[in-house]
């Protein structure tokens, strides 16, 4: 049984007949209108370049970690010199925030989540752990081993104006409001 095959050709002319040329304008190739599939604009620069992209900050791994944050967080909204957090907030918010966090570093399994914000009532900071184990207060007539700690949660509780414990499925979530003045 043959079939006959037509032989190959290399010229293609004859293919495209009369077809005209056709372009086609992909505006989201020059990088101005917004990607359709998730309506983030495309931020390449002229060349083609990525801009970068301000992350949001880093889970504070550490106590101190977490009082830069907040440092950045007071500095940014104004805590110089005359400004509106006074000199022993600041010492006061930055305590409370080592508290919360060396907590959840040493008891809660580490911090899950970590936010600061400024509020009209004052900065609001929360700390998130994977402890669904609430703060407990020390016994003032439990001697205490040198070094073992537990009074944290006592300062945390005098120093904030309001305390919110929020339990999840997978820990907790300790919010506490800290006064500027």
């Amino acid at each position: 049984m043959s079939t006959d095959v037509p032989e190959a050709s290399t010229d293609v002319s004859d293919l495209r007949g009369d077809v005209p040329d056709v372009s086609i304008d992909v505006p989201a190739l020059r990088g101005d209108v917004p990607d359709v599939s998730t309506g983030v604009p495309d931020l390449r620069g002229e060349r083609g370049h990525d801009l970068a992209i301000p992350a949001a900050p880093a889970l504070p791994a550490t106590a101190a970690e977490a009082r830069q944050q907040v440092a950045g967080v007071l500095r940014a909204w104004g805590d110089g010199p005359g400004a509106a957090v006074g000199e022993r907030a600041r010492a006061d918010i930055l305590l409370v925030v080592s508290e919360l966090v060396t907590n959840a570093l040493r008891h809660g399994g580490g911090v899950t989540r970590f936010d600061a914000d400024m509020g009209d009532e004052g900065i609001r900071v929360t700390v998130g752990d994977r402890s669904a184990d609430l703060p407990r207060h020390p016994d003032p007539r439990r001697p205490r081993a040198r070094g073992e700690g537990g009074y944290g949660w006592f300062l945390v509780r005098e120093l904030a104006t309001e305390i919110t414990l929020v339990l999840g499925r997978t820990g907790k979530d300790i919010s506490v409001t800290l006064p500027l003045r």
